[in-house]
């Protein structure tokens, strides 16, 4: 064998092992670079899972509601962390209860507010309240559900706000004919209708009806 037919062996030798050499290192970069876009893929995954489930508990609490979804919400908000035991909705704040869990969240009314918030064409009062769902609390919707239980309510007020024991507006001779929401108002001052004709002691930050 000549001297070049020698080198040629020995480079082609050389050759093959740089080849094999390259191959070698090539596949582990490949298998780094795909199991770096599997880690990339589940950081993603796992920030829009923590993005969404944090999205769904905002979407739970009341500052959600003013905060994207109802420009006129502002002082529904403003009452639920009010503190005023005169309103409804501060009892229902209190034993933890959200928006939501009073206005359920039915796919009907979420396009209607939806549209009137794309339109901004709520109907609103001089109160700066929704001119709309003045008739929300009837009994019906009140003892609905895990609510409130009226049995219990009518035994729980007789002689109500230090009152004589014979007094109870929810056993009354009104004849059902009143619903809860003619006295318990939820973003407003609740009103006792009773006064109307008797002279009474009012629940802490109640008016007299005028009505």
């Amino acid at each position: 064998m000549t001297e070049q037919d020698k080198q040629g062996a020995f480079g082609g030798e050389a050759e093959s092992d740089r080849v094999s050499d390259a191959q070698h290192t090539s596949q582990p970069a490949a298998k780094m670079t795909r199991k770096n876009k599997l880690i990339v893929v589940g950081v993603v995954a796992a920030v829009l899972v923590a993005a969404g489930a944090g999205f769904w508990v905002w979407h739970e609490q009341p500052s959600f509601c003013n905060a994207i979804c109802h420009s006129p919400m502002d002082k529904y908000v403003e009452t639920y962390y009010g503190g005023d035991p005169g309103k409804l909705v501060t009892a229902h704040a209190e034993a933890g209860d959200a928006c939501l869990d009073c206005h359920e969240a039915e796919i009907t009314t979420q396009v209607s507010e939806v549209m009137a918030w794309v339109s901004d064409s709520y109907p609103m009062g001089e109160d700066g309240l929704l001119a709309t769902g003045k008739e929300f609390a009837t009994e019906e919707f009140c003892t609905n559900g895990d609510c409130h239980n009226m049995t219990d309510v009518v035994n729980a007020t007789w002689g109500f706000a230090g009152n004589d024991e014979k007094y109870n507006p929810h056993s009354s001779h009104q004849d059902n004919n009143l619903e809860c929401g003619d006295c318990h108002k939820v973003h407003e001052t609740s009103t006792l209708y009773c006064a109307k004709c008797h002279d009474m002691n009012l629940p802490e930050g109640w008016e007299a009806t005028n009505e």
